[in-house]
């Protein structure tokens, strides 16, 4: 049984667990991807809302992930919460969201704010079920990322590189 059907739901195909990455890691792509990746978020006219001061701080952030996983602290197959926490911003002024996203974006908040997050909405910890939904919409986040970094690099291969010009002399003699 699927909970958070219909208008409620955020639209994320549910995908099997994996502790480890289902390939070797390149990490030099992981630290170029997380410093010019695209910003993935929810579709919904309100995207050009999103606070600039959180946008400048992603790519920190997620050079911050890549060195807890390098230690093994963190999946390389996720994105970070402050990734999650943007990718559900806009969805949330589009429209109602459950009490369960509601609780996992809470919960976003309060770990990507910190101390600025208001105390009387703070949600410290999640159930196990909201850890797994809040992980794979994660999950899901960091392989929208990876195919936009494989798309764009394939369309950068497909242009055709620009030869000068060759022009003909016109010949006086």
């Amino acid at each position: 049984m699927k909970k958070d059907q219909g208008a409620f739901s955020l639209g994320v195909p549910q995908k099997p667990q994996s502790a480890k990455p289902t390939k070797e890691v390149d990490w030099i792509e992981e630290m170029v991807g997380a410093l010019f990746d695209p910003l993935i978020v929810f579709p919904s006219g309100w995207e050009d809302t999103i606070p600039e001061n959180l946008k400048k701080e992603l790519p920190l952030r997620r050079l911050a992930h890549l060195m807890l996983c390098n230690k093994g602290e963190a999946s390389w197959e996720e994105a970070t919460d402050l990734e999650a926490l943007l990718y559900m911003y806009p969805l949330t002024l589009a429209h109602p969201i459950s009490e369960q996203w509601t609780r996992i974006y809470l919960y976003l908040g309060t770990q990507v704010m910190g101390q600025k997050f208001p105390g009387d909405i703070r949600q410290e910890s999640l159930s196990d079920y909201d850890m797994g939904e809040l992980r794979d919409l994660k999950r899901w986040i960091y392989s929208q990322r990876v195919k936009a970094r494989k798309e764009r690099a394939r369309g950068e291969k497909a242009k055709p590189k620009q030869e000068p010009v060759k022009y003909d002399q016109v010949r006086f003699f």
